[in-house]
């Protein structure tokens, strides 16, 4: 009996101060340019977006604290794999990263798509007619790798997809895979036509990625909090793809 009160008083012990350690936790919270997911406003200098928003939704419903940067991918990826308490936003959730981060998500359902220019007469009806094409991508982005893994061809990785959609525009390439949401905003953003959807491929989960370390009670707390964002989620996302020309699935 003395043994069980002493177990019951280590369990309670453990988790006060488990408690106690996530109230007094601070994160630092990385990003990139990626519109209109994340983005500086020109207008107000600040990090903004639909993700913007519903990131610091869910940290003030979980009475967190947090910094907020804004980074090139490659260097904020490599910063929260090596730095506690540090995440990133918004990732896409694959097996190939599902352990390197413990996650909190999704934050926004997204997907994957292969464009063609306006006008363009290719015809995509499956990965397999990929082959013998040439194809642009955003470096750092896990549509790329996955598309390279499962279609076996070679994409061209650009810095940002603005400049993967200059490259397919000029006649560069051939086809672009990006996100659903990202093409067209990446092209209204310098001024070019929507793209023209050569294969709706795949669904995505974009989701708040953190450090290895960080506290599994606060990663349980933070993807609570996040399962009451529906309503802040679908205004955020309306609000900042408004004009877009998102692709639809073709009816059956």
């Amino acid at each position: 009996m003395k043994a069980c009160r002493w177990l019951y008083s280590l369990v309670a012990l453990v988790a006060t101060g488990a408690a106690a350690a996530d109230e007094g936790t601070s994160l630092t919270l990385l990003t990139e340019e990626n519109p209109p997911y994340n983005f500086v406003g020109a207008k107000t200098g600040e990090i903004e977006g639909s993700a913007v928003e519903i990131v610091a939704a869910l940290m003030a419903g979980a009475d967190i604290s947090y910094s907020l940067k804004l980074l090139p991918w490659n260097r904020a990826f490599r910063e929260t794999v090596a730095s506690t308490d540090t995440c990133l936003f918004v990732v896409n959730r694959t097996p190939e990263r599902e352990d390197l981060f413990q996650w909190v998500g999704p934050l926004i359902g997204g997907g994957w798509a292969i464009y063609r220019r306006p006008g363009s007469t290719i015809r995509i009806e499956s990965l397999a007619d990929l082959k013998g094409h040439t194809i642009a991508g955003k470096m750092g982005s896990a549509s790329v790798d996955t598309l390279e893994r499962e279609a076996g061809v070679e994409v061209v990785r650009t810095g940002k997809d603005e400049r993967a959609a200059r490259m397919l525009y000029h006649g560069r390439a051939d086809l672009w895979v990006s996100g659903v949401i990202d093409a067209p905003a990446a092209t209204r953003a310098i001024g070019l036509p929507p793209p023209e959807l050569a294969l709706l491929w795949k669904p995505a989960d974009l989701s708040l990625a953190c450090n290895i370390s960080t506290s599994p009670a606060l990663i349980a707390k933070l993807n609570a909090v996040n399962r009451t964002l529906d309503e802040l989620r679908k205004k955020a996302l309306a609000q900042h793809t408004a004009g877009l020309a998102l692709p639809r699935k073709k009816r059956p």
